[in-house]
């Protein structure tokens, strides 16, 4: 008796354990469209120096994936290390485009979060974390100053 119930114990422990997959960040935010954040840049600001300092930024922080200066354009890799732990289900990666007139930046981040290992299913968001300190970061190097 006290073996079955020993038993039965356990295998309610390894179902409960099988069907808890790994926890979402709590930063994560889901949604089918990750938006674009604008930050517009100081007056007097040249281009080349606006544009070495995001770009600056966002290589301590990520590896480039594409980089087009003539278009103010930056794409990172994806990247599962980001907060400073390897997260196998989470990733982030982020993208910055400076307005055609040069006088705002544009910062999309993206987040995804795998849900199932076996079948490649991402679930499409963004971070909440990632984008108040990319946002910050620029604001703070070039951006303006709020009146």
């Amino acid at each position: 008796m006290k073996k079955t119930l020993s038993f039965l114990l356990l295998l309610v422990l390894i179902g409960t354990l099988w069907g808890c997959g790994p926890a979402m960040p709590k930063s994560f935010i889901k949604t089918s469209q990750p938006s674009w954040t604008t930050i517009e840049l100081r007056e007097g600001l040249e281009y080349d120096q606006a544009w070495d300092t995001v770009l600056d930024l966002i290589i301590k922080q990520f590896d480039i994936d594409k980089v087009v200066k003539d278009e103010g354009y930056i794409l990172t890799d994806w990247t599962n290390s980001w907060s400073g732990d390897y997260l196998k289900y989470y990733r982030v990666r982020t993208t910055v485009k400076f307005s055609p007139d040069r006088t705002k930046v544009q910062l999309k981040p993206e987040a995804q979060f795998l849900t199932d290992e076996g079948k490649d299913s991402w679930v499409i968001g963004s971070d909440a974390r990632l984008l108040a300190t990319l946002k910050t970061d620029i604001m703070g190097t070039v951006g303006r100053t709020t009146r």
